[in-house]
């Protein structure tokens, strides 16, 4: 299903934020976003295929260090580039005169490049051990789900690290970043629907995509009794399936904070060569979410003045 829906969703988004809409500093790290899904649902065959075997892994060590690196990178990435964009929301509202100008496009691609460099340095790592491992008894070489003993040990470490960086401290910031803009707007006396609803939306992703399979993998490494790492395991493999799913969800997030997104998919192909105009956009979406950029300037416009939305 995730590869059935997330495939041609993402890829249809990939394609409308990098050819069709605007750039601005919401649109790059969707585009981001939306690269990092795209990623996944090429890696999904290969994840597949291995279960379907039997957790027999057919295509060498190298292959499987790779995988392993990738699946995690998707999972991180996704989550570095959610906390961007509630951030860039913050930003936007509270503190609109931070950024400004067409620098503040640089300094967003600036931001994005970070965050994969940060992705590809924080799991270099993994790419240093074996993660395949032959089991005799059952005729099988699995990757990733058994690992030696001096492995295991030296990841104990890294992984609640990993966790704690990659994960928590993301959760924390969109946290504080959504809860600023609702601040924001209950002083202004303003309707706040809009953003309430991409707030619930972050949050049903890191409650129901990320937060098990994080949890679990920081407990499984705290816990030196096997009795407990095989249980913790098991359970950690299943949230790893239920992680998948935050590629379906995305697309939400997409149309949400984008309104270029919005205003392209609802435009017929025919037109999405045209300057296509929405009236949707209306004054909540000039406040909170990304407009088209400003000739001469590359930032997002916004729109201070006190306004009601029915």
């Amino acid at each position: 299903m995730v590869l059935l829906v997330g495939l041609p969703a993402n890829a249809l988004a990939f394609w409308v934020l990098a050819t069709k809409t605007k750039k601005c500093s919401s649109t790059l790290f969707l585009l981001n976003l939306a690269g990092a899904d795209l990623l996944f649902t090429l890696l999904l065959p290969f994840k597949i295929s291995y279960h379907l075997l039997g957790n027999n892994w057919l295509l060498g060590d190298y292959a499987c260090r790779a995988l392993v690196t990738l699946f995690y990178g998707n999972m991180y990435g996704s989550i570095l580039f959610l906390t961007c964009i509630s951030l860039d929301r913050y930003i936007l509202l509270v503190h609109p005169f931070l950024w400004r100008g067409s620098r503040h496009v640089w300094q967003a691609a600036g931001v994005c490049v970070g965050v994969w460099l940060a992705v590809g340095l924080g799991l270099s790592p993994l790419l240093r051990y074996h993660h395949s491992q032959h089991v005799p008894e059952l005729n099988i070489t699995t990757c990733h789900d058994i690992l030696e003993p001096d492995t295991e040990r030296e990841l104990a470490y890294y992984f609640p690290t990993l966790v704690v960086l990659g994960f928590a401290m993301p959760f924390v910031l969109i946290t504080f970043s959504y809860g600023g803009v609702l601040w924001r707007l209950l002083r202004r006396g303003q309707h706040y629907g809009h953003v309430v609803r991409l707030l619930v939306l972050v949050l049903l992703v890191f409650a129901l995509c990320f937060t098990p399979s994080n949890v679990l993998l920081f407990f499984h490494y705290l816990q030196p009794q096997p009795e407990w790492h095989n249980r913790t395991y098991t359970w950690y493999v299943l949230a790893l399936a239920v992680s998948a799913f935050n590629n379906c969800l995305d697309p939400f997030i997409y149309f949400y904070v984008s309104h270029d997104f919005r205003a392209r998919l609802r435009a017929r192909p025919c037109c999405w060569r045209g300057d296509n105009k929405s009236s949707s956009g209306r004054a909540f979406e000039k406040l909170v979410l990304p407009q088209r950029s400003n000739p001469g300037t590359g930032i997002c416009s916004m729109d201070t003045a006190p306004s009601c939305v029915h």
